[in-house]
């Protein structure tokens, strides 16, 4: 049996834009983003992340997400119509000890996002620049059993031309990837 298979199309589409339209993301979206999360596998089924999100209809709680972020993720993700806050259970609820695949498996769940996401002509962008203990205390987690992990931005692709300068150079430049060969080698003993 001859079989060809192609790439998904929702894996090429995923870019992390910072730019982003004003056109609106329902719940309906966002709780789909979701359901792709819960789909993604983890070690013994655990699960361990966890999602605090705020759209622009609630701009207080924007806001308040809106202010944990640092540098100048801000300026560009105030235009994001949600952002949600991953978070990693550190430890494992059926025996409480360390989960170490905890971050995995929450990146695992994050990408399942960002794939479901592009697929819906949705882009989402990932950001570790923010506070990280600013964010527990806003979510009111225990920062020994709770690890805030990044902060996504999610909205319909905007237009470059809106972002700081320096910025919309990035955005604009060609993606580029790493041959498959710079990263995966295959054992021959």
């Amino acid at each position: 049996m001859n079989t060809i298979f192609t790439l998904a199309e929702a894996i090429k589409e995923r870019r992390s834009t910072r730019a982003f339209s004003s056109e609106k993301v329902t719940e309906e979206m966002i709780k789909l983003l979701f359901e792709a999360a819960r789909w993604a596998p983890s070690a013994m089924n655990e699960q361990p992340w966890l999602y605090y999100y705020a759209g622009k209809d609630n701009p207080e709680a924007f806001n308040k997400v809106l202010g944990v972020l640092t540098g100048i993720n801000p300026q560009w993700a105030k235009n994001a119509q949600y952002l949600i806050v991953s978070v990693a259970r550190k430890f494992y609820d059926y025996n409480g000890r360390a989960n170490n695949n905890a971050l995995h498996d929450l990146g695992a769940a994050n990408v399942s996002m960002a794939i479901q996401a592009a697929h819906m002509g949705l882009q989402v962008r990932q950001m570790g620049g923010f506070d990280k203990d600013k964010a527990a205390a806003l979510l009111q987690l225990d920062r020994q059993k709770f690890e805030p992990v990044t902060i996504i931005a999610v909205g319909f692709p905007g237009n470059a031309g809106q972002l700081p300068d320096e910025l919309m150079e990035r955005e604009r430049a060609p993606r580029t990837r790493k041959s498959v060969e710079e990263f995966a080698t295959q054992i021959k003993h």
